[in-house]
């Protein structure tokens, strides 16, 4: 009898704790909204922050775009503007922080960058959140190629000077850069959104 009154709360306890753990599930599963393929209103204002106004539909098949290899992985989504016939990737990139460049790049017709938004920024204040700066992220216009990071002015042209202070940071941009003008040089520009 003594033992019984030693696991009587214990069992109860188990008891509503899984209760409350099966009701939590089947809230989550009818409440759970898939917005893989769903072009939300945070990643249409960081594509027209980027590409401007335009019809943005998203394009979820990696495979058909011939983006689905591991080096590809840090793009989250790809979108097209059908109106400029641009094409926009939606990149996570270490910078300082893990993932703490969540950033879309906008691609013209010619390969090269037209437009860059900050979506979220995981960066030190006041260091590595220097990178949503305009002067800074205007510096990667026009680039087609690989770009790297370096302290003082460039030399050449695939060189960016990176932000004083903030060279991971800096470093973690030009990856989202590198990392979308190599997904457009190689991607199938044919494939079709989501309609």
């Amino acid at each position: 009898m003594n033992v019984l009154k030693k696991i009587k709360p214990v069992l109860v306890l188990s008891i509503i704790c899984t209760l409350i753990c099966a009701l939590l599930i089947v809230t989550y599963n009818l409440t759970y909204v898939d917005t893989s393929g769903v072009l939300t209103d945070n990643l249409k204002a960081g594509c027209i922050a980027a590409d401007g106004e335009g019809e943005y539909a998203l394009i979820t098949d990696k495979a058909a775009a011939k983006l689905d290899g591991e080096e590809f992985g840090s793009i989250s989504k790809i979108v097209k503007n059908k109106t400029k016939g641009t094409f926009l990737f939606e990149t996570v990139v270490d910078g300082y922080a893990a993932d703490g460049i969540d950033a879309v790049i906008a691609i013209d017709k010619n390969g090269a960058v037209s437009g860059i938004s900050i979506i979220a920024l995981g960066e030190t204040p006041s260091l590595g959140s220097k990178i949503n700066d305009d002067a800074f992220l205007q510096r990667f216009y026009g680039v087609k190629s690989d770009i790297s990071i370096v302290k003082s002015g460039p030399k050449n042209e695939n060189e960016v000077q990176g932000i004083t202070g903030s060279t991971l940071s800096s470093k973690g941009m030009a990856k989202a850069v590198n990392l979308a003008v190599k997904a457009y040089s190689v991607m199938d520009k044919e494939v079709q959104p989501n309609e």
